[in-house]
């Protein structure tokens, strides 16, 4: 009995040996968990340590192991300040969970976080292989907290993030559910730093809902937040379309109703580059996408954005992708042909490699010179493989019009061709000018003035005009005019008539209709007055008056009065042009006046005065000197005026006879004389009204006296001839 109860004893013992070794080295890492309420008045906190190894010891520090003999330890603990609070701790041998109890008496407690330093330690090989943990704990529960949207949406990745922030307590434990259904990937535990009393917890989302946040320590009581987010709506009818030869033209349809949609985000890929642009705002309808590479093909998506207030909505792309083809190649070569109203085309060329050509757009323009308005162009599109010949139709006739084509494909149109002139075939006008016009007319001319003809009915350029002129009861003429010109004067015609006049309007085609008529009356005729009219004395008693003819006139009136009551009237037919007037009153001052008749008028009154003069009187000679070849002589007349003199002299024993030429002074010296030679001599005195001549003076050249024979008739008395004694009878001396 005994040995077995021996046996027993050591088999225990061993056991226990052995049991006791497998728990040295089997640790548990410790907890620190509150203990009972905080009380009211905060006068206390319980704090607990629980472990399951040999022994559990509260250490200053985690690199320092404190054991002062096996089995036999101490502690310390952590308060929110960094003091230490001290306390004797039990020495635990039991191998059950053990309780460490910690009552500090402060009014009020220090609120805070609480650390303690943990560590199993080997009492058995004296050896220190603890294993340390630092457990944090909250003494309050955390505020409530609030979630914000923290950066709004992330617009590149189309992600929106969340932020939980909570403040007033330290969190242990942060979860996310979005409609009630927990987020594994929002929920964390928290280690916080023993002074932290905010934390702020993060979560992106892509998913609409209501996200809660929901923060909580140690205590019983929790803090939880919500927020609803929605999604843009998402726009509608897209579509992408090349815009020229490096971009894109993107135009939608807003979303109905917008929702919270802000604005939207398109996307673009090519085949070596790719990237996104934002338009703002929620009504915008159309983008155009620039800076892409031409000949490069791209994919186009779209979404609609709420920027700051929900998440974007689902992606809408473009169906076909775009590709961007290059411009087109120009129109190498164009021909033309015409008729009244068309233009043919005849279009040749090529393409240049990687392009292609989709369409033709043909462009003409009615020349300045022939076109009716400014707008009198056009521009065509006709899809590629319509033609290769096209006819631009509707054209006026007769009118130059210029072409080009460019050819066209989603990059755009081309440069434009070589130009064409071309000119529709004419027709003659369809319509007369516009209008006709009388101006000013006279007895013998008509003026008129009339408009273009509108230029749809000029069908060519129009050359000339035509215009019929009709007299009452006469036979009609027609008057061609220049095109350039849009007046005339019409010669011909007759005084005080009523004229029909029509006006028509050719071209290279012919003559168009004539316009209306238009009725114009020449004026009575007036003769114009006679021309160089003069009226000279011709005579004592008579006047001659002249003129030029006066062109219409069928005659001349000349009437004349004098100062003294003499007048009278002449009338003359057109083909005289002068007349004198006889037995007129000497020394009368005369009007004379004369004026051309007409058919209808006469002619305004030419007036002239004209005195009528006597002859000159009796001429008085004088010898002032005589020399050997030389005699010179002065005069005077009693009466009259005298117009001009001319002295006479010849040689008493030769009959030829020398004059001095018309004198307008009244002295002369006869020179170049024979010597000793005898002359006679008279002097005549002449003006309009006749003329008056001396009686003859005899005088003799070359004596050493000067001496004036006598003769009959001489001023010299025959007494004073014979009273000159001792020398000739006939001579005297001075």
């Amino acid at each position: 009995m005994l040995n077995r109860l021996v046996k027993k004893v050591s088999l225990l013992l061993v056991l226990s040996l052995l049991y006791s070794l497998v728990e040295v080295h089997s640790q548990t890492f410790p907890y620190v968990s509150f203990m009972g309420q905080t009380l009211a008045n905060h006068s206390y906190v319980d704090l607990s340590l629980v472990g399951t190894s040999d022994s559990l010891q509260c250490i200053t520090n985690l690199m320092t192991c404190c054991s002062s003999s096996q089995g036999v330890h101490r502690g310390d603990w952590y308060f929110p300040n960094g003091s230490i609070l001290q306390f004797s701790g039990d020495i635990f041998e039991s191998r059950e969970p053990q309780r460490v109890s910690l009552r500090r008496e402060r009014n009020p407690a220090i609120v805070g976080v609480y650390r303690c330093d943990v560590s199993t330690i080997s009492v058995h090989d004296n050896i220190d292989t603890s294993v340390r943990d630092v457990v944090y704990v909250g003494l309050y529960t955390p505020d409530q907290g609030t979630i914000s949207l923290l950066g709004g949406m992330t617009l590149d990745l189309g992600l929106l993030t969340l932020a939980c922030i909570s403040t007033g307590g330290p969190a242990t434990t942060v979860t996310w559910t979005r409609d009630s259904a927990l987020l594994t990937e929002g929920t964390e535990t928290v280690l916080n730093d023993p002074v932290t009393a905010q934390y702020t917890h993060t979560l992106t989302v892509t998913i609409a809902g209501v996200y809660t946040c929901t923060v909580a320590n140690e205590k019983p009581s929790s803090a939880s937040a919500s927020i609803t987010l929605e999604v843009a709506s998402a726009p509608t009818d897209v579509r992408a379309v090349q815009d020229g030869p490096s971009s894109i033209s993107v135009t939608w349809t807003p979303p109905i109703p917008l929702g919270i949609t802000t604005g939207y985000k398109i996307s673009y890929t090519g085949t070596s580059s790719s990237s996104s642009e934002n338009v703002n705002g929620s009504s915008m309808s159309s983008h155009t996408l620039t800076g892409l590479n031409s000949g490069d093909t791209y994919t186009v998506s779209i979404l609609g954005t709420a920027t700051g207030v929900g998440l974007p909505s689902p992606t809408i792309a473009q169906v076909e992708p775009v590709g961007l083809v290059p411009y087109p190649a120009a129109i190498l070569n164009t021909t033309t042909a015409a008729t009244t109203t068309t233009i043919t085309i005849t279009i040749t060329g090529s393409t240049p490699i990687g392009s292609i050509v989709t369409g033709f757009v043909v462009h003409w323009k009615r020349n300045a010179s022939t076109s009716c308005s400014d707008s009198d162009e056009g521009t065509i599109s006709v899809a590629a493989g319509s033609f290769t010949n096209y006819v631009v139709t509707g054209l006026e006739e007769g009118s130059w019009y210029t072409v080009t084509v460019r050819t066209s494909n989603t990059a755009g149109n081309s440069a434009p061709s070589n130009t064409l002139t071309a000119m529709t075939l004419e027709t003659a006008p369809s319509g007369p000018p516009t209008y006709l016009a009388s101006g000013t007319s006279t007895h013998d001319s008509i003026s008129v003035s009339w408009g273009e003809v509108t230029c749809v009915d000029r069908n060519g350029d129009v050359t000339g005009y035509k215009l019929r002129i009709t007299r009452t009861g006469q036979d009609e003429r027609i008057v061609d005019v220049n095109g350039d010109q849009r007046e005339a004067t019409l010669s011909g015609v007759a005084p005080s008539s009523n004229y029909s006049v029509r006006v028509a309007a050719v071209n290279g085609a012919g003559t168009g209709p004539y316009g209306d008529e238009i009725t114009v009356q020449t004026e009575q005729f007036k003769a114009p007055p006679p021309n160089d009219v003069e009226a000279v004395q011709n005579g004592p008693t008579s006047v001659l008056v002249s003129w030029s003819s006066s062109s219409g006139a069928t005659g001349y009136m000349i009437h004349y009065d004098s100062s003294g009551g003499h007048n009278g009237s002449i009338s003359l037919n057109s083909s005289t042009d002068n007349f004198e007037l006889t037995g007129l009153m000497e020394e009368n001052t005369y009007t004379i006046s004369i004026f051309a008749s007409s058919v209808d008028l006469p002619s305004t009154t030419i007036e002239l005065q004209v005195r009528l003069i006597p002859a000159p009187g009796l001429v008085s000679v004088s010898v002032s000197s005589i020399a050997a070849t030389s005699i010179s002589l002065s005069w005077s007349v009693s009466s009259g005026m005298v117009a001009s003199w001319e002295v006479v002299w010849r040689p008493t024993d030769r009959g030829t006879e020398s004059t001095s030429g018309l004198l307008s002074d009244t002295t002369y010296t006869i020179l170049q004389l024979d010597p000793s030679t005898i002359y006679t001599l008279t002097i005549t005195a002449t003006n309009v009204a006749g003329t008056n001549t001396s009686l003859p003076i005899i005088v003799s050249t070359g004596r050493p006296l000067y001496t004036l024979l006598c003769s009959p008739g001489n001023i010299f008395s025959n007494s004073d001839c014979s009273s000159n004694s001792g020398r000739d009878p006939q001579e005297r001396e001075y």
